[in-house]
């Protein structure tokens, strides 16, 4: 068993590794590199480590396009096995993949316009449209924890990792007969998610691994706990209510209804508990923390309507005298 990480190394995005097992070549997520226009182009047009036809079969851990985006040029230059997906992945690339090549077929028809002025020959897009569709094709979709033979000893399972609609980890279960034929359970983590979403499921623990390929963009960091992230929000909006529209900007404008649901995504349920403990921090902070307030507290009853009818009966006032003018 052999791994070579050819993307998402050292950096972040255009996430590749290529696993070599039993004479099979397997490519773990095939995404795009993203960064200045002449050094992305030059990273994801030519496929460096390895020959795109070379390669036997793609696992793809789920849809961003730093994972997923370059699979239409993979199977532009050759590729023609399958690509091993969830079904929500798969369906989610059809979209995102389709507007990736939309996107860069209108990036280059710029590009192109200023590189004729300057008297430049034309470029061509990583790929198009129709790559896009025709790199669907190879698609293949299982379920969650559904183990499936993938090649010659090695078998696949998906299990939710709590990141987008159809993340996936994903676990080789290995027969190396390279190896003596003894057996590894390599795992490729794909991007984990924080767990306690109100909207996607927690992260699956998966037992008994040997081999752990697993991304590291915030390994260093602690990310904030929910609280932590509805007092920053909460900031942020009080900010934008005091400062004010920038011109040529709309305002912020929030109505009971907004803030209401503000409230039920950032707090619930710990919401009224909450509130009771922030009420000394929110009268140190002054009107800083008004908004803040507002978020977890609507406005009395009836005071939104009594503020509702005294516009409409000054509008109608305006209107009243603009008439008999």
């Amino acid at each position: 068993m052999k791994l070579k990480f050819c993307g998402a190394a050292g950096t972040t995005t255009g996430s590749q590794h290529l696993l070599e097992v039993n004479g099979t070549r397997i490519l773990l997520d095939c995404g795009l590199y993203q960064g200045h226009r002449s050094e992305s182009y030059e990273v994801n047009c030519c496929f460096p480590h390895f020959d795109p036809r070379d390669i036997d079969i793609v696992v793809l851990s789920h849809a961003h396009i730093d994972h997923s985006g370059n699979l239409p040029n993979l199977t532009k230059q050759g590729f023609t096995g399958n690509i091993v997906a969830t079904f929500a992945t798969r369906d989610l690339c059809q979209i995102m993949l389709a507007d990736s090549a939309h996107i860069q077929e209108q990036d280059t028809e710029w590009l192109n316009k200023d590189r004729a002025r300057d008297g430049l020959p034309p470029v061509e897009p990583l790929y198009r449209e129709e790559d896009a569709e025709r790199c669907l094709r190879q698609f293949v979709s299982i379920g969650y924890e559904r183990p499936m033979p993938l090649c010659d000893g090695v078998t696949v399972t998906f299990f939710d990792a709590g990141h987008i609609l159809g993340a996936a980890q994903v676990l080789l279960e290995i027969v190396d007969k390279e190896d003596g034929g003894k057996k590894k359970r390599l795992l490729f983590s794909g991007d984990i998610g924080r767990g306690n979403n109100e909207i996607l499921r927690d992260p699956v623990p998966v037992p008994d691994v040997d081999f752990v390929l697993m991304e590291s963009t915030y390994g260093g960091r602690e990310h904030e706990l929910p609280t932590g992230s509805g007092d920053a929000f909460g900031e942020v909006l009080s900010e934008a209510h005091h400062v004010g529209p920038v011109k040529g900007s709309p305002g912020l404008l929030p109505g009971p209804g907004l803030l209401e649901g503000l409230a039920s995504t950032l707090w619930q349920p710990e919401a009224p508990a909450l509130a009771a403990r922030r009420e000394p921090v929110a009268q140190q902070r002054g009107q800083r923390a008004e908004l803040a307030r507002v978020v977890l507290h609507e406005p009395p009853v009836g005071e939104g309507e009594r503020r509702a009818h005294r516009r409409a009966a000054a509008h109608r006032g305006r209107r009243a005298h603009a008439r008999r003018r």
